[in-house]
Formats: structure tokens, C-alpha cells, sequence
């Protein structure tokens, strides 16, 4: 399922994954594109909390980080 959110985080590509709200609680989510859409924009009505760092979970897991 596609949702729009606002987002200052101007590097994003497609394939990141980024934390959302949601109704309840937040979420994780891939963010697939920037758009200037009309609709889309009409559309978003929360923000893009922050991107997940995978690379740095992923170093993380392999040095064996969580002691």
C-alpha cells in the first residue's frame, strides 16, 4: 500500500527505509519517491519521523553490538 507523507530529509532514495506514524503508533515504511503531485500532497497529513540507519543496525548485529 502507497501512502504520502511531508518530509524535510532531503536525501532520501528509493529502497530507504524511514519510521512513520501511523493512527495508533509508528511504523516502518520504504520510501519510493519525492512528489510534487497535487494530490499527493493533498493526501499526507503526517511527517516522515527520521531514516533508519540499516548499515549501522547491520555493522551492529555482525560485532555482535547488543550485550
Amino acid at each position: 500500500m502507497e501512502y504520502s507523507y511531508f518530509t524535510d530529509i532531503e536525501d532520501l532514495k528509493e529502497g530507504d527505509v524511514v519510521v512513520v506514524p501511523t493512527n495508533n503508533f509508528y511504523s516502518v515504511g520504504v520510501f519510493s519517491r519525492y512528489s510534487s503531485n497535487k494530490q499527493h500532497i493533498k493526501n499526507a497529513s503526517k511527517c516522515i519521523v527520521e531514516k533508519v540507519d540499516i548499515e549501522a543496525f547491520e555493522n551492529k548485529m555482525f560485532l555482535g553490538g547488543f550485550d
